[in-house]
């Protein structure tokens, strides 16, 4: 029997104005509490902690330590245990270590706290991946990858302003602490309500959501039937995990993220140095850094667009292809075209798109619980790697135009519009076997395909 439509619809909102703000605002934390790093480094924290800009690289890049350190077993009880517990307990166990670094006053105390972050933050994507694959359409996925992606830019506008107000406050002698232990200590405070909020609101499977009735979770159930995805299953299948090693689609999507998240490793944690470089002072390097929420706006509309066009690939890559434009003008102009600059700053910004699109594809495109659940653990990963090296790429000899790092952005960032192409005629050519094989799929109206991978199940049909 078909679906009516006005309860898919209620279903659907009801998830969109619950599911979604939590998925947000920890996303956001998540953010915020890995980059807090650099407002601080404007703000006080190289002469209070003693520490050098080399220092810094490293304090900056033992996160991702952590963050590999954490990934596999953070996935392993993903799966495991129940999945929005989980979760809260890993959100609120950061929002301590991120509070605990307001305390800290040398070089030892940063890399340690900071490398706790880590490996509690890890778990964080692999979960939203889960729930988002869990309450939506295939075609839902891609626009809200985007929006919850987009809290990255959106964090900023938040974090940019508080640090700026403190920054002012700061050089008027008007704070009892230093403007950067403050930032720590609000942030330590949001991130454990939010993971309290989790803990509340969002439920460990649609069999236990609180905001649905009965119906309403058959409705909530059968509506993502075409996913042909069984989240719910907790039986580890070492054979899923062998086919991840087969997958060709796990190898383009892991170069993806890899050349996305070295660029975006660096800016992430020097995007304040390089405004300043760039001929700003703090304060209004501070502020100027809060329009890095044009990243929000683009992310959320180029998967917006590649969900209405049905081709993620090509249409939202082309924001990234736009990127190069503005590394272009950043690496290769003179440092007295101020403006000319800034403006390749905020463009440059849009290279992260691509790491929105190969989660989608994650989310999307790979099908069986523990298939999902290695490779989501395997993105991650490589989102570390490249970001662990990011930093090392900025250099203090370098400052404060950074050419060495800002060339290497230009070329990983042209390689990726490359791998999306390649991408995006892999999934084509994928479906075309798969209709000459067992012909066009059905429609399906009742879970037949339980926890089949991708490529096992024929009915199953990439999205591109």
């Amino acid at each position: 029997m078909p679906l009516d439509p006005v309860q898919e619809r209620r279903v659907r909102r009801k998830t969109d104005c619950i599911i979604m703000p939590v998925i947000c605002l920890v996303y956001a934390m998540n953010f915020l509490d890995k980059t807090a790093l650099t407002y601080a480094s404007v703000m006080g924290l190289f002469k209070d902690t003693k520490i050098t800009g080399d220092q810094f690289s490293w304090v900056a890049s033992i996160y991702y330590f952590g963050y590999l350190a954490g990934t596999f077993p953070m996935v392993y009880g993903l799966q495991r245990l129940p999945l929005a517990k989980f979760t809260s307990f890993n959100i609120i166990v950061w929002g301590i270590s991120v509070g605990c670094t307001a305390a800290v006053n040398n070089y030892a105390g940063l890399l340690g706290l900071r490398f706790i972050l880590g490996i509690f933050e890890s778990g964080m994507v692999p979960a939203i991946l889960l729930v988002v694959a869990e309450w939506y359409k295939p075609h839902e996925q891609g626009t809200r990858t985007g929006v919850w992606g987009s809290m990255t830019s959106w964090g900023c506008i938040l974090g940019g302003g508080v640090a700026y107000a403190l920054a002012i406050r700061q050089e008027k002698g008007t704070l009892a602490l230093a403007g950067w232990r403050i930032v720590y200590i609000w942030l330590g405070a949001m991130t454990i309500t939010v993971g309290l909020l989790f803990l509340f609101l969002i439920p460990d499977s649609i069999e236990k959501a609180w905001f649905l009735t009965p119906e309403q979770k058959e409705v909530a159930h059968r509506r993502t039937l075409e996913n042909k995805q069984h989240i719910g299953e907790k039986e580890w299948k070492w054979y899923q995990v062998r086919e991840v090693a087969t997958d060709p689609q796990v190898y383009i999507l892991a170069l993806i993220t890899l050349c996305s998240n070295v660029p975006t490793g660096g800016l992430v944690n020097f995007f304040a140095l390089i405004v300043k470089g760039i001929g700003y002072n703090s304060a209004e390097t501070l502020l100027l850094t809060m329009a890095n929420a044009s990243l929000g706006a683009a992310t959320m509309f180029w998967m917006w667009a590649g969900d209405k066009a049905k081709c993620r690939t090509l249409v939202s890559g082309t924001g990234v292809a736009l990127s190069i434009i503005g590394g272009v003008l950043l690496w290769a102009l003179p440092l007295a075209k101020k403006e000319a600059r800034l403006a390749g700053f905020y463009l440059c910004i849009w290279n992260s798109i691509a790491t929105y699109i190969a989660t989608s594809m994650v989310t999307t495109n790979v099908a069986g619980r523990t298939k999902k659940s290695v490779c989501s653990g395997g993105y991650v990963m490589f989102l570390c790697i490249g970001q662990l090296i990011g930093p090392q790429t900025f250099r203090a000899k370098h400052a404060p135009r950074y050419a060495p790092a800002l060339l290497t952005m230009v070329i990983l960032t042209a390689i990726n519009v490359g791998l999306l192409i390649l991408l995006y005629c892999y999934y084509r050519a994928q479906n075309a076997k798969k209709d000459r094989l067992y012909g066009r799929p059905n429609k399906i109206e009742k879970d037949v395909w339980v926890d089949l991978t991708d490529r096992e199940n024929p009915e199953f049909r990439y999205v591109y």
